[in-house]
């Protein structure tokens, strides 16, 4: 009956009367309320067919420029989602989550879209993280998703140097925090060629923000057995300041420092592989898989697969100039002592083991490429 009431209404007046924006807010929360209905009795289908209506209902008249009215507007659709997000209709709530966000663009309606596409498995649009790029607006994205210890802030600076892109950190900020991708910095360089190096897993905001932007990362890894080691060394050399160990860490020996490297942080190199792994097997992004060692040892060729795998090209020439340079400026690279084998021979047998049993926890993993 409300909904037969307020449609009324509106076909009685133009959009110019000042009023007609609320019997449209007010008809947004009738076909609301009939949806909640429907949905609780399992009557799917009709809600569905009503929530086309739902979604056709706009602000068209005088509050069109009334941002906390939009917002207002925008929360009903979006609440709607939930409604159907609920009752495990998610492509219903994806629907209404884009709807929202075209209406008044709010991060917590990102959230939802984001939970949603999850479940469904289904890529973003880059309308749904933003509203003033599009698709032909891209620039060209390197991005290392790496594990630490492996070489990636030297392959980041060759990579910077022979093609010019500027060097881009998409993070809030570093310290403790995870180098997770922040959308206010991918909004601002999207139209940029930029070249990234970040320590970050495949968590289901970073591939969704990964599908949307165009972007396919090259995943570096190395033997977790010389990275324990190399990590050790960079964090008696102060690293473990921008850990949460750096209260306590110096006060202990370096057996007690190892033990606590492979507690606190082998797993998350565990969980690096296994998620990265997973969206390889899911076909989710295209990926580049490049080994630490690999890296070392053969530089022009890596750093060439690398130009190749995202349709750059560069005489060898250019690369070993690129390489030179960048080794020339050690500071800046963060190499330690940079040789295979070392993990292997410094750890205890019984912490050799203790990384190796942490594997258990992912069967459908081959951890092959990082010695395991």
């Amino acid at each position: 009956m409300a909904i037969t009431f307020f449609r009324s209404a509106r076909s009685k007046v133009k959009p110019d009367f000042p009023f007609y924006d609320h019997l449209s807010h007010n008809l947004l929360l009738a076909h609301k309320a009939r949806i909640d209905q429907l949905l609780a009795h399992q009557r799917a289908d009709e809600a569905l067919l009503l929530l086309g209506d739902a979604l056709k209902v706009d602000i068209v008249g005088t509050m069109t420029g009334d941002n906390s009215f939009r917002r207002s507007f925008a929360d009903v659709v979006q609440n709607l989602g939930l409604v159907f997000f609920e009752h495990l209709q998610f492509n219903a709530c994806v629907a209404c989550c884009r709807r929202a966000i075209s209406i008044e663009p709010c991060p917590t309606y990102t959230v939802n879209l984001t939970n949603a596409l999850s479940l469904l498995k289904e890529k973003p649009l880059l309308s749904d993280f933003s509203s003033s790029v599009t698709p032909q607006d891209l620039g060209r994205h390197i991005f290392i998703a790496c594990v630490p210890k492996s070489a990636s802030t030297f392959l980041k600076n060759v990579l910077v140097g022979i093609t010019g892109y500027r060097d881009l950190f998409a993070v809030f900020a570093a310290g403790q925090n995870e180098h997770d991708l922040y959308l206010p910095v991918l909004n601002e360089f999207a139209s940029q060629n930029t070249v990234t190096q970040q320590h970050a897993r495949a968590s289901e905001a970073n591939i969704q923000l990964m599908q949307a932007f165009g972007i396919r990362p090259v995943v570096l890894v190395r033997n977790i057995f010389d990275a324990v080691v190399s990590l050790h060394d960079f964090y008696k050399t102060g690293a473990y300041f921008n850990s949460y160990f750096r209260g306590s860490f110096l006060d202990l020996d370096d057996q007690t420092q190892v033990d606590l490297l492979i507690d606190n942080v082998v797993p998350w190199y565990l969980q690096f592989v296994a998620s990265w792994s997973l969206v390889e097997k899911e076909g989710r992004l295209e990926t580049l898989w490049l080994d630490y060692d690999e890296l070392i040892q053969n530089k022009e060729d890596s750093v060439g697969s690398i130009l190749k795998f995202y349709g750059l090209g560069s005489a060898r020439s250019a690369i070993q100039k690129s390489i030179e340079t960048t080794e020339a400026d050690a500071r800046r690279n963060r190499f330690n002592k940079g040789v295979a084998g070392r993990g292997v021979k410094k750890l205890t047998n019984s912490q050799k083991e203790r990384i190796i049993s942490l594997t258990k926890y992912y069967p459908h993993t081959d951890f092959g490429l990082i010695g395991l």
